[in-house]
């Protein structure tokens, strides 16, 4: 196993190399450099990245967490690497020792349930052949997991600093909040009310209001997916609950339904909440909330929005339901650039 993690940092070693040593060289002359020539004017490449905007926020942050990954991954192989010098034996005895001999095989109840569960995925393999493939992937994760952990414990031990910077964007927090406008850290997030993720994300992130008491606040914009043809609807019937003093909740019962929402779906809600139903209902006709949804989403657009739920936390881009440890590993690394404590176990930087 050590092998393989070996062979990997050393791929993510030559990559981070080559993509400083590139950058290094181009950047002085960034601004400088003509991509075209129109008669005797010139378009600079400063110029094109002003011209495309946010639009290579995503890539940029694709790039980003490539290259953080693979950072990572040279910290962990330098962390396991240290601390087996400083025991006296090789990475491979302690990876053995700290990693391995600490993960037990899978149960067999737990083979035969996933087997029943998912075994038209595995085609014409015999049962037993199943199994064992099953076997063998949990029996990766749990290593891995369990890698994570110690390598994190490791990082506890001595001074990790991350130096490389993310990349961020303007992103204009209005809209219903939860939490301190003076708070820290502001995570907005674009979201859809038929998107099943984004009704994943809400139990996600109501965990982080939990961890980050006063270090947080939360901003939902809307971003209404062209294939869902009732979230526009949903969109409006939120920001009329809002006129109510009942956004959230009606936030809450739209995401529940997990799919199509039709407008029975819409007034049964606003019934729920002891709306007033005639002002709702009013509302609701008058499609006065509809600039409302449309500039969020054009926002969205400009900022490299393209699917859903996509957050930006102080401007940093994340895309997709991911899980808590992540809005935790990079909500930790704001409050250290900060100069605050971190309180998450999830911290990726230490001082």
């Amino acid at each position: 196993m050590t092998r393989m993690f070996k062979t990997v940092a050393l791929l993510c070693t030559l990559l981070i190399m080559a993509a400083a040593t590139g950058n290094a060289g181009d950047n002085a002359e960034r601004t400088k450099q003509t991509v075209a020539r129109i008669g005797t004017q010139s378009v600079t490449e400063d110029e094109l990245d002003r011209a495309i905007g946010n639009r290579l926020m995503r890539i940029k942050t694709e790039e980003y967490n490539l290259r953080r990954a693979a950072l990572d991954e040279v910290i962990a192989e330098r962390l396991l690497a240290s601390e087996a010098a400083r025991l006296g034996i090789s990475a491979e005895a302690l990876a053995k020792r700290e990693i391995e001999s600490k993960v037990a095989p899978p149960a067999p109840s737990d083979l035969e349930a996933f087997y029943e569960g998912t075994k038209e995925r595995f085609g014409g393999l015999s049962k037993e052949d199943a199994i064992q493939q099953i076997a063998d992937g949990m029996l990766k994760q749990k290593i891995a997991q369990r890698r994570r952990e110690y390598i994190e414990s490791l990082r506890g031990t001595t001074t990790v600093k991350v130096l490389i910077e993310p990349p961020r964007t303007v992103v204009q927090a209005k809209g219903p909040s939860r939490g301190s406008e003076s708070a820290p850290i502001t995570i907005v997030e674009f979201s859809d009310f038929e998107c099943n993720f984004c009704g994943r994300a809400t139990s996600t992130l109501k965990r982080i209001e939990t961890a980050y008491p006063d270090k947080v606040r939360i901003v939902f914009r809307d971003y209404p997916l062209p294939v869902h043809r009732g979230a526009p609807r949903a969109a409006e019937a939120a920001q009329c609950a809002s006129e109510q003093g009942k956004f959230w909740e009606m936030h809450d019962r739209l995401f529940s339904k997990g799919g199509p929402l039709s407008d029975a779906d819409l007034n049964n809600y606003a019934s729920q909440l002891s709306l007033d139903m005639q002002q709702f209902g009013n509302c609701l006709q008058s499609g006065k909330h509809t600039k409302t949804w449309k500039s969020s989403q054009e926002e969205g657009m400009r900022l490299g929005v393209a699917s859903t739920p996509t957050f930006f936390i102080n401007g940093r881009m994340v895309t997709g339901a991911m899980p808590y440890e992540t809005f935790a590993r990079i909500i930790d690394e704001e409050l250290d650039r900060g100069g605050l404590q971190v309180q998450s176990v999830a911290s990726l930087t230490h001082r």
